[in-house]
């Protein structure tokens, strides 16, 4: 039963037991990840191969999710902080206690935001799901409820954005505020782009690592003379810096970068664009993403009512 370490430097754990040969294998373990794997995946092999249940425990379940699926996240580093915040409410507590244990977890952090609180219900949700789904461990899903959130979006004037643009010390960063709000393109996209990028007044954006197609952002007169110089040559922390000084020296401190999306999104909801054109503009990959923008323009539902007979 050894413990290798592939030409990739990835470990990998191999097991025989009754006959067979199991491997597993991942870029996230040290040796030690991989010795304790191995030790209680071979226990998990002998108590089924005797017929024995094994006693399932949230933090193996975690383990589990962590190495099945938080790597394909794009936000892997702050959800295993989310898990070590989580960890000291789980530590020997069985999978079947989840729904008691995100009880305690809602108890012990009263007067925290509600969105901080999310987290590791978000967390304990997805883990009952993939263990009931997935793998087997349980007979049915845990019932999970969220605490209620106040939305987080913040949308902008034309003025303010312009302010805020104007307020960059550094005027490329400035100049990727505009594009942010009149393209809806986020940040790590924004300055990743290059003038091949935009051709026949579209940005040609690559989703690969999101939806996994080719997104064509149509560009306003106003920003076409900005994404033909892209790039603009300055680094995502010069982007931060110039970002965090135009915000309070427009007092908006509350604003964030991403609102700038919320922003492009919201201009186009008033000025009576259709949501699922919306949700093409912004490449949402439902329109369940997009529905949230639909309060702003609620003229269409006046409309359909009158086309009652």
């Amino acid at each position: 039963m050894p413990i290798t370490k592939r030409p990739n430097g990835h470990y990998q754990v191999t097991i025989g037991y009754g006959g067979r040969t199991y491997r597993k294998t991942s870029r996230h373990w040290s040796f030690k990840d991989a010795k304790d794997y191995e030790r209680k995946w071979l226990a998990s092999v002998k108590d089924a191969a005797s017929g024995r249940e094994p006693q399932r425990l949230i933090e193996h379940a975690i383990e589990r999710w962590l190495i099945d699926h938080v790597p394909r996240l794009q936000s892997e580093a702050k959800t295993k902080a989310h898990v070590r915040a989580l960890m000291p409410y789980v530590e020997g507590r069985k999978l079947s206690e989840i729904t008691q244990v995100w009880a305690e977890v809602k108890a012990a952090e009263v007067g925290k935001a509600p969105a901080t609180v999310n987290h590791k219900g978000r967390i304990l949700r997805q883990v009952s799901r993939m263990a009931w789904r997935e793998w087997e461990w349980l007979e049915r899903p845990a019932a999970i409820t969220l605490l209620p959130e106040k939305p987080r979006e913040t949308f902008l004037t034309t003025a303010q954005v312009e302010a805020l643009a104007m307020a960059c010390p550094n005027p490329a960063v400035g100049d990727y505020v505009r594009l942010a709000a009149y393209t809806g393109i986020r940040r790590g996209h924004l300055l990743r782009l290059t003038a091949h990028e935009v051709r026949g007044g579209f940005i040609h954006l690559d989703r690969t690592s999101k939806t996994k197609t080719l997104q064509l952002v149509p560009l306003h007169p106003k920003v076409a003379g900005i994404a033909a110089r892209l790039p603009l040559g300055v680094s995502d922390d010069q982007v931060r810096d110039s970002w965090a000084n135009a915000r309070a020296a427009c007092g908006l401190q509350h604003v964030r970068w991403h609102d700038l999306r919320h922003t492009c999104a919201s201009w186009l909801v008033q000025a009576g664009v259709p949501l699922h054109t919306v949700s093409e503009v912004l490449g949402h990959s439902s329109m369940a993403m997009t529905r949230r923008y639909a309060h702003l323009a609620p003229e269409h539902l006046a409309e359909a009512i009158k086309r009652l007979a």
